[in-house]
């Protein structure tokens, strides 16, 4: 699990929860790190965005640009239980601060044994250039695995 980073050295690869916490990053320095960051909360806002606008709740946001320029996937890591919740009710408000360290204002982890379920995670896979897509795209699907193990670790040591 913490190999992946170095499993894609030409890629950044980002776990995080919806608090922004790294449970996986392959940020070498403080500005890497706060760049992963800043890219995670604009996916939850995506994501936020989504679902307010009755879309649904979104698996994945892909951007590729053109001109062979980076290519990037956010991945939402959700249980299913967590998803069918999310259609039915939207967080009350989205902190638009990127500084901030609880964008919905919902705490998002198990609190005082209450786990119903884990939280949702967004991963982040960044490609240098779009050639290196099918790369990002493998990562990506590695890093969604590795979320949904982490889930499940959490739901299972919560239940018991």
């Amino acid at each position: 699990m913490a190999n992946l980073p170095s499993q894609h050295p030409s890629l950044a690869v980002h776990l995080a929860d919806r608090t922004r916490t790294p449970l996986i990053s392959s940020a070498r320095s403080q500005q890497q790190a706060q760049a992963l960051s800043t890219l995670t909360h604009s996916a939850l806002l995506a994501h936020e965005s989504a679902l307010r606008l009755g879309l649904g709740s979104p698996q994945r946001v892909i951007v590729e640009h053109s001109s062979n320029g980076p290519f990037l996937i956010h991945s939402f890591i959700e249980t299913d239980t967590a998803q069918h919740d999310a259609l039915q009710e939207a967080p009350t408000y989205v902190d638009m601060n990127p500084g901030g360290s609880n964008q919905t204002g919902q705490s998002e982890l198990p609190i005082d044994g209450e786990v119903d379920e884990a939280p949702m995670l967004l991963s982040t896979v960044i490609a240098p250039t779009s050639e290196s897509g099918l790369d990002a795209k493998r990562a990506g699907a590695r890093l969604e695995r590795v979320g949904k193990a982490i889930q499940s670790s959490w739901t299972d040591s919560g239940s018991s």
